[in-house]
């Protein structure tokens, strides 16, 4: 979500004036004129810091039209901001972010949706989260996130897979913060002793560390997966690479043969879309899925992809094995995703959705 908001604002810059407010960031974060930081860290100071500098950037620029909030948490502010300066107000929301279970958050972000003029969903799964919510479908639209698809292009497989030891692997990934309802524990429990069998070489590479400090997650879920690879004596067919810069990123998508996401449908933690999906297509790879959320949005099932129901674990296995033995498969679907990203998803096209929001509520 992070990287979804600083990719939007960056792109919304190119065409539109933005002026970002947002937390407090360790000493040493490279800084910019148009971002204002709190100077204290918690939702607290933020809260305070966004009321306050909000507060003199509307009054002084009477040219600024909306005001956005990257989240539902955001909700209260951006709605007592527009209402007090008579702006527009917009908040973009992702998923769990609507579906946070705390009555105190209900009661005091996601409650004030519904009083936004303009609600963005990142798929059609969220977008009913908000209407049940009691958001409007007429104050909703649905713009997926954006991407640099170039970025994901721009390395040398073979040269990863040599210092990482996985010369001859067929290599799965797994990519994104390690909360519960990703569901690697299971798939490492479930399905990997099973492909091993039917491929030998095969070997889960997994991206990500717990998400400390997220409002929903508190397990030590990566020492739980560690856990089970020793138990099951999974070691050998494990790699554990932590969290990755840029380029080590797009390094890991290049030397994958597929991408697997094998997310669980939960109550109160959910996969609002799955972008990880979108990078894995960018850089031409293949993925295996659970039909969850709103990953069907982000994957053309049997086109970019294959989705699978969640739980049914047998036949998420079996795909896996299949696609593994079927380069010419991989490499058509990875094509296809890559087209797909590359047509769809790319920042020109979304933020030319946002830019016909921002139209439709200051015409």
């Amino acid at each position: 979500m992070e990287n979804l908001l600083s990719g939007l604002c960056h792109n919304l810059r190119k065409t539109h004036p933005v002026f970002v407010i947002t937390s407090f960031a360790p000493p040493g974060t490279p800084g910019e004129d148009w971002i204002s930081r709190s100077r204290w860290s918690g939702l607290v100071a933020f809260f305070i810091h966004a009321i306050w500098r909000g507060s003199l950037i509307l009054r002084s620029d009477p040219k600024i039209k909306v005001i956005v909030g990257g989240s539902a948490l955001a909700a209260p502010l951006v709605a007592f901001l527009a209402m007090i300066f008579r702006r527009k107000s917009v908040v973009l929301v992702h998923g769990s972010d609507v579906v946070y279970p705390k009555a105190v958050y209900q009661l005091l972000c996601a409650r004030w949706l519904k009083k936004c003029d303009r609600v963005i969903a990142n798929s059609r799964y969220t977008a009913t989260l908000a209407k049940q919510k009691g958001v409007s479908t007429d104050s909703i639209s649905v713009i997926p996130p954006g991407l640099d698809a170039a970025a994901f292009v721009r390395s040398e497989a073979a040269g990863t897979k040599k210092r990482l030891g996985l010369e001859g692997k067929k290599v799965l990934l797994c990519v994104g913060r390690l909360a519960r309802r990703k569901g690697v524990k299971e798939f490492v429990e479930t399905c990997l002793p099973k492909i091993i069998l039917k491929v030998p070489d095969a070997c889960l590479v997994i991206v990500g560390e717990n998400p400390t400090e997220s409002l929903i997650h508190h397990d030590d879920l990566k020492a739980q997966i560690e856990a089970r690879v020793r138990d099951l004596g999974l070691a050998r067919y494990v790699r554990f690479l932590g969290r990755l810069d840029d380029q080590e990123l797009t390094e890991i998508y290049q030397a994958a043969d597929l991408l697997v996401l094998p997310v669980l449908p939960m109550k109160d933690d959910v996969e609002g879309f799955g972008i990880v999906l979108l990078e894995a297509a960018a850089a031409g790879k293949p993925v295996v899925a659970t039909r969850v959320g709103g990953i069907p949005d982000a994957v053309e099932d049997g086109q970019s992809g294959l989705l699978m129901n969640p739980g049914d674990y047998e036949s998420l296995s079996v795909t896996v094995v299949r696609l593994l033995g079927n380069d010419r498969a991989r490499r058509e679907m990875g094509e296809c995703g890559r087209a797909r990203a590359q047509e769809k998803f790319r920042w020109e096209e979304v933020v030319k959705s946002y830019g016909e929001v921002f139209r439709l509520l200051t015409p």
